[in-house]
């Protein structure tokens, strides 16, 4: 049974990103399970992405008035010698840029704004289903290869966020040429209709090997960069084995495949480039050659023939582009879809009733209060790190801060990161909550980085704490004072501590060996009663 998340609402927005943090901004990412699901994410930003659509339309418009508006001032200005209708003109064109400016600048910034939320929502939501302590079940996933999802996949799938703009605003400058053709000439306009379409269907046309091959370059550079990832993870491991070399003719075999058909999708999308850039060229001609006919004829003015030279130039960039987008980023978004929505709908390796059901059959094992626990056992670690985070939390000896305030590593909310500095004994850090900790605390001292580790655990108030070595780097008068203040808080609820040290022991409400607790554990997770 595939794993779908609940959506929320009506059915349409669900919330991948439900963890804790000081952003109110829910993900609008549609259901694993909605049709057209490529699409959704696409108008996921909406209106936001419409109104880029809309600002993008009116600027490619506003160029395509450029043409139409020298054309008039020949006619109007130039061929009468008026210099008064021609500073008319000028002051016309000159708005029109202005116009164009503010148009295009918001379009732009409504589009990238747009994707960037798009790719931040789904690689919010991949990488809170990578972190998931209930694994993944059936399946081997490496390293590297998540990270290739949560990174490059990700990243081109909020790129689709384009295909909601760009087409639109090139259908609109392909409309508005034909309009403008019909007012000079209704042949021109039914030839730029032809011309456009003929375009669309040549790019489609030439586009189909780009649309598969996009698809296999994109796996392939996905799994050479996965290999790569691997690779550093493991690389002192490798270097102990003495497998490097081995390991590097793989990548080598690997990197060499990505090679080859990153080549083959670019040749065909130089195929497609070249295809559209020359059929757009020779209807440029055609239309340039018709009009210069009628001009002859006497159908058209000098400056109507201006006008239609200048719109030709103009509708030269949106016919190509039209079908050249509907050819190659579609498909490569739709490969991106495809693995990102392989790991969201991934089953679970652990299911909620499962690990509920083992939670509480530990918390019935273990006293309400301190349980000291001397020594450590990575695998009774990894049983305790499996189970869900909203319930049990367990801080390692060494724990990872990032850069920004004691306050911002602790919990969003600043009045529940003071009380648990309080709690850690941390009040004396100089800046106190404000105080920048730099890159992985390197701007605090050994007790004082543990101690907002410390701090943090104490925060998030899960029913089964797990501590390792909770204060090894500070004094012993400071260590006295956190376990008792740590007993206090944590009076109603379960406290594990694995440490040997005094302090810890003198607030204990049971004391455990490490063979005790791993049978405590082992037996909950088997499902059994004692």
């Amino acid at each position: 049974m595939q794993h779908t998340p609940e959506p929320v609402d009506d059915g349409s927005i669900i919330d991948y990103a439900a963890i804790p943090g000081p952003r109110a901004r829910r993900s609008r990412l549609p259901a694993l399970d909605a049709r057209a699901w490529t699409l959704k994410v696409a108008l996921s930003q909406r209106p936001w992405s419409f109104i880029a659509s809309i600002g993008m339309a009116a600027a490619f418009v506003c160029n395509g008035l450029t043409p139409v508006i020298v054309g008039n001032a020949v006619d109007d200005a130039i061929a009468t010698s008026s210099f008064e209708r021609l500073g008319f003109w000028l002051l016309v064109l000159a708005g029109l840029f202005l116009v164009s400016i503010g148009v295009n600048w918001t379009a732009r910034f409504m589009l990238i704004r747009s994707q960037q939320l798009v790719a931040h929502d789904l690689r919010t939501a991949v990488t809170d289903r990578i972190q998931d302590p209930r694994g993944f079940a059936g399946s081997d996933r490496t390293a590297g290869g998540l990270l290739s999802i949560a990174s490059s996949d990700t990243t081109r799938l909020g790129e689709i966020v384009m295909m909601t703009v760009m087409p639109v605003a090139e259908a609109a400058a392909i409309t508005y040429g034909a309009i403008m053709m019909y007012t000079v000439n209704p042949w021109l306009s039914v030839a730029t209709v032809i011309g456009g379409l003929l375009l669309v269907v040549i790019a489609l046309r030439v586009g189909r090997p780009l649309q598969a091959r996009s698809v296999v370059r994109q796996a392939a550079i996905a799994q050479a960069a996965a290999t790569a990832a691997d690779v550093v993870q493991g690389l002192r491991v490798l270097k102990g084995l003495g497998t490097i070399v081995t390991v590097q003719g793989r990548y080598r075999d690997v990197s060499d495949i990505a090679y080859r058909e990153t080549v083959r999708a670019n040749a065909a999308e130089a195929r497609l480039n070249g295809a559209t850039e020359a059929a757009g060229a020779l209807f440029v001609c055609a239309l340039g050659i018709g009009t210069g006919a009628l001009a002859l004829a006497g159908q058209v003015s000098i400056g109507e023939l201006i006008t239609v030279v200048g719109l030709t130039q103009f509708l030269i960039t949106p016919m190509t582009m039209f079908g050249r987008n509907l050819a190659s980023r579609w498909a490569s978004a739709e490969a991106s879809g495809r693995r990102v929505r392989d790991v969201l709908g991934a089953d679970f390796e652990r299911v909620d009733e499962a690990d509920a059901a083992a939670i509480d059959r530990i918390m019935q094992a273990l006293p309400v209060g301190v349980t000291v626990v001397p020594g450590s056992d990575p695998d009774l670690i990894a049983a305790l790190e499996s189970l869900p985070r909203s319930r049990v939390i367990v801080a390692p000896h060494s724990a990872d801060l990032f850069d920004g305030t004691v306050g911002e590593n602790i919990f969003p909310d600043p009045a529940v990161a003071a009380a648990a500095l309080e709690v850690a004994s941390g009040t004396d850090i100089p800046g106190g909550a404000d105080k920048r900790v730099g890159e992985n605390g390197r701007m605090l001292s050994g007790g004082q980085r543990q101690r907002v580790a410390l701090a943090r655990a104490i925060a998030f108030d899960p029913e089964l704490l797990v501590l390792q070595e909770p204060t090894t780097a500070v004094d012993s008068v400071t260590e006295q004072r956190i376990s008792a203040r740590v007993a206090e808080h944590r009076a109603g609820r379960r406290t594990l501590v694995l440490t040997d040290a005094p302090a810890w022991n003198a607030v204990a409400a049971q004391r455990l060996t490490l063979a005790q607790l791993r049978d405590t554990v082992r037996t909950g997770l088997a499902g059994e009663t004692r």
